[in-house]
């Protein structure tokens, strides 16, 4: 198996689910706080600019837009899930 694949995919969608739960408690249910959700995930993202290197994964140009993709999925559907609960 690839160890770095799993890494760059498994990583990015914990880092987006962590968004989603920040983003429910931070939001609390208000929609005028819905940018603040999103802040949270873009700073997330940038995280994962520190912690892959640290994990042994060589990352390339083109790499950032499947990370960024991941995290944001992770997000949207755990926040969609907590929002719905």
């Amino acid at each position: 198996m690839n160890r770095e694949g799993l890494i760059k995919t498994g990583i990015p969608l914990i880092l987006g689910a962590i968004a989603g739960i920040l983003s429910f408690l931070i939001t609390d249910g208000i929609r005028s706080r819905d940018p603040l959700g999103i802040i949270v995930l873009v700073f997330l993202i940038y995280v994962n600019k520190f912690l892959l290197p640290k994990l042994g994964v060589n990352l390339e140009g083109k790499d950032w837009v499947a990370i960024s993709f991941m995290c944001f999925a992770g997000w949207y559907i755990t926040w969609t899930f907590l929002l719905n609960v």
